[in-house]
């Protein structure tokens, strides 16, 4: 892959398409060096090293529009599943459960949560395995959609679920494999498949084919036993999760979302044709969180009969 490659692969990238520091960057370069050569010898091995990165999220500092939130939420920490969960709430009255999107924190639904409160609701956010203030270095959906499930329980009653990116596959796996509440669901940003991520983990690292199949059935085989019945990855595709939503689905993407392309949202509406979707403009992956014009939707969508 030569210069020109990188740099359109970058832009359109979920694992490449923020700006990047320059050690990340000499990360990922010397990373591409790394499994060109182990996958040529052994694309085994060089799978089992790309799952390990692949189950390794990003850390980023807290932006100081989040701090605000953070400093005013009541704290609680869960031990779940041999994990340290951080959970923050905000508000008084029914529950909403917010799930944010890989190297994300649930502080980062800060405009959402505040909102929430104000009009009557609880706000309730927690940082995944392996992200935020919570424990562990490495995670996968299984691990967080089970995480959800015993948030949810521990938080009960949920009277809406809100997902942001990868933060909607792991709402959805927890509503098809445990039963999450799903009478009001709110989906920013959806991704439709995860053979999908896993090629987007590829094309960033500079991945062959045989290597990544390897990752995949290392995965496989590793979490062969996390649910009580057998898995494969198309299973844990939103594609194949929407349709166990059984209330109100609002989906809500934006046209120029480069890590997420809005294509995504189009497939899923044909899955989910029931499905009410809110378009915007020019907000890209991240920004959307904070526009009025959803969060007023995802009050009315929630508040709605």
């Amino acid at each position: 892959m030569n210069e020109d490659s990188n740099i359109q692969a970058s832009e359109n990238n979920p694992f490449t398409h923020q700006q990047l520091p320059l050690g990340v960057r000499l990360f990922l370069n010397t990373a591409r060096i790394v499994f060109r050569v182990t996958g040529w010898v052994s694309p085994r091995l060089a799978g089992v090293l790309a799952l390990r990165l692949f189950m390794t999220p990003p850390r980023f500092p807290i932006p100081r529009r989040e701090m605000q939130v953070r400093e005013s939420a009541s704290l609680t920490r869960h031990e779940i599943h041999g994990e340290t969960i951080a959970v923050r709430s905000w508000g008084e009255g029914p529950s909403v459960l917010l799930c944010h999107g890989w190297g994300g924190r649930g502080t980062q639904f800060f405009a959402l949560i505040e909102a929430l409160a104000a009009a009557g609701y609880r706000a309730v956010a927690f940082d995944a395995p392996a992200h935020g203030d919570s424990s562990g270095k490495r995670t996968n959906m299984l691990k967080v959609a089970r995480a959800i499930a015993a948030i949810a329980e521990k938080e009960k009653p949920i009277s809406a679920v809100i997902g942001h990116s990868f933060g909607c596959g792991t709402a959805l796996l927890a509503i098809d494999r445990y039963n999450l509440p799903s009478d009001k669901v709110i989906l920013f940003c959806c991704f439709t498949d995860t053979h999908w991520i896993t090629e987007r983990f590829a094309d960033a690292f500079s991945i062959s084919e045989p290597v990544v199949e390897a990752m995949r059935e290392e995965a496989m085989r590793r979490f062969a036993h996390h649910f009580d019945t057998p898995w494969d990855w198309s299973q844990l595709s939103p594609v194949n999760t929407i349709d166990k939503v059984t209330g109100d689905l609002l989906l809500v993407h934006d046209r120029h979302d480069f890590e997420v392309p809005y294509s995504h949202a189009e497939k899923l509406m044909q899955i989910a044709p029931k499905a009410e979707l809110l378009t915007t403009e020019k907000l890209g992956h991240k920004k959307i969180l904070m526009y009025k014009q959803c969060i007023d939707a995802c009050l009315e969508h929630i508040g709605g009969n």
